[in-house]
């Protein structure tokens, strides 16, 4: 069993972001609206900016071993002021070797914890692919609720592909 280091990112783990987000893109397209050509978070200069702003944070999971980084989850409070109250989750991925070890669901806890601990926060939203069953239960058995459905969010290689809307009232 490998031993996980969750925690959130900070400037050094920058390049070794890029690289997985470069393999989550690559790996499972339709989990995600950005491609490589137009992602902001494939930018190591615009990723630190993001990730320097206060309340916009990436959980990650390393190999306590060998420190590579295994799974990460983006999230960061909405900036209006009517929906201040919301955290959006983005770019939640697990490298393939390290699927069905917990890593998600460490990363997915740990911003959960972070957000709970905003005032004024009282939701966190996030679509998952219809393509996603695993990262679906996943979400369901951390307490998010399905709210809706959108049918075509993008397509990808000429097929369609729906995401499923949830919440998580906190």
């Amino acid at each position: 069993m490998t031993v996980l280091d969750v925690r959130l990112l900070g400037d050094a783990d920058v390049d070794a972001y890029v690289a997985l987000r470069r393999e989550m893109l690559a790996d499972t397209p339709w989990s995600f609206l950005a491609t490589p050509e137009d992602d902001v978070a494939c930018d190591p200069v615009g990723l630190r900016a993001r990730i320097a702003q206060d309340q916009n944070d990436i959980a990650g999971a390393f190999d306590a071993t060998t420190g590579a980084l295994l799974a990460v989850a983006g999230f960061g409070r909405m900036q209006r002021q009517k929906v201040r109250h919301r955290v959006g989750v983005w770019g939640v991925y697990t490298t393939p070797a390290a699927r069905g070890r917990g890593a998600a669901r460490a990363v997915m806890t740990l911003a959960i914890t972070t957000a709970r601990g905003w005032d004024g926060v009282r939701w966190i939203g996030l679509s998952v692919s219809d393509e996603a069953p695993a990262a679906l239960g996943l979400y369901e058995s951390l307490g998010f609720e399905l709210w809706g459905t959108e049918p075509v969010a993008m397509v990808v290689q000429g097929r369609d592909h729906a995401e499923l809307h949830m919440a998580l009232e906190l």
